[in-house]
């Protein structure tokens, strides 16, 4: 037991989790979403590893949350991490497997940017998973301070908070192996 908690700590303290794209597959060949998007495949990666550091049944991980108030849709939160027992939302995940890695991290930071400035505006503001459509009360995301930046395989290198362990190259070879899978019926579509 200690062992293990020690290599989780160590997993954590380097801001990377060990990639297994056999094990990962089989974690996501149930979940039914659309691959066409290239990001996709990076949000449900980091929501596995999200998934290590914040355990269920305390917590539950969310990837989609679109926000807006009564006229819009102002944005989509990527990865949103609830804590059950405290009935709020602890931490914040944008993520961006991107090919200019600088360019990620700036639209993540103005994507945070944009949720604060709605979430301190005073206004109602709904919440919402763009995969099942369950509502999320707005007082969950009061106080919110804890948004990190998750990227590919060498993002931390560029300002990043965490990587997953795939490079993009890697990660584009999921989406095609992920798509064959539900054009086969072997994996859940949307």
């Amino acid at each position: 037991m200690k062992l293990s908690i020690f290599i989780s700590a160590l997993l954590v303290s380097f801001n990377v989790f060990a990639a297994n794209w056999d094990e990962d597959f089989q974690e996501l060949k149930s979940v039914p979403r659309s691959y066409a998007d290239s990001g996709a495949i990076c949000e449900e990666i980091a929501r596995l590893d999200i998934k290590k550091q914040f355990p269920a049944p305390q917590y539950h991980v969310e990837v989609g949350i679109a926000y807006g108030d009564t006229k819009r849709t102002i944005g989509e939160l990527d990865i949103v991490i609830f804590d059950l027992n405290a009935q709020r939302v602890v931490r914040v995940g944008e993520v961006k497997c991107w090919k200019s890695m600088s360019g990620g991290l700036q639209k993540a930071r103005d994507q945070r940017g944009r949720f604060l400035s709605t979430i301190h505006s005073n206004r109602p503001v709904y919440f919402k998973s763009t995969s099942t459509g369950q509502q999320y009360d707005q007082s969950w995301f009061k106080g919110i301070n804890d948004f990190i930046t998750i990227g590919q395989e060498g993002t931390t290198n560029h300002g990043y908070d965490q990587e997953i362990g795939y490079s993009l190259n890697e990660l584009h070879q999921m989406t095609d192996d992920m798509i064959q899978c539900q054009k086969q019926g072997e994996c859940a579509q949307p």
